[in-house]
């Protein structure tokens, strides 16, 4: 805009905003744009992940893996089938779960024993139960102190018709009967699944 000053001469003068304005303008004017946008980075394309729930992991060995690895040390035995989560087998052998119900075979005959179990293990499957104590004894008052249904418990959670619904077993910790007991882990029932429970296992003292 122009002033007159004092004198009554013209004289031109800016506000502050019109000063301000126009040094902006006239720096803006210097602006070019950069030749270029500077270094281009790839965006890496998202991935597919899929969340895998507890014991989804587990799926192919609970659904028909029927493969055991077996352990015997002295007085402690343990089996799993082949792929088993270590993590559980640990809490397994540690005692830290706990039994839903126990089979004392203590008194029977292999036969007696064998057919106990069947009628035991199958009960306990159908009813959606996981882990269950069964108690063979430890044999010291067996012929040469020989514990022989606990040798053969650990063959015939390996066969037919137990391999078809066990996951893994082991010795017990003592408070749940120690060497003379076994913790049994058993698959999820599932209806779909069939289990052969008229198979007999592969034992020659059964015929």
């Amino acid at each position: 805009m122009r002033l007159q000053d004092a004198n009554g001469q013209d004289s031109q003068a800016f506000s502050r905003s019109d000063d301000d304005t126009g040094i902006f303008l006239e720096a803006m004017g210097l602006v070019r744009p950069l030749p270029s946008r500077g270094r281009e980075v790839a965006l890496k394309q998202p991935q597919d992940v899929t969340a895998v729930p507890f014991e989804s992991g587990m799926q192919t060995v609970m659904d028909g893996n029927f493969e055991f690895a077996l352990s015997t040390t002295g007085e402690y035995l343990e089996g799993h089938v082949v792929g088993f989560d270590q993590l559980i087998m640990n809490r397994l052998r540690a005692g830290a779960l706990r039994p839903e119900t126990h089979l004392d075979l203590h008194g029977l005959n292999v036969a007696q024993a064998f057919e106990s179990l069947r009628g035991f293990m199958r009960n306990c499957w159908y009813n959606g139960m996981r882990t269950v104590l069964v108690v063979p004894g430890r044999g010291r008052n067996s012929p040469n102190g020989m514990g022989v249904l606990r040798d053969k418990l650990q063959g015939w959670l390996t066969q037919e018709p137990f391999k078809r619904v066990v996951l893994a077993f082991c010795t017990a910790r003592s408070h749940d009967g120690g060497p003379g007991s076994i913790y049994v882990l058993l698959r999820k029932y599932r209806k779909k699944g069939r289990v052969r429970w008229e198979k007999m296992s592969a034992d020659a003292d059964l015929y």
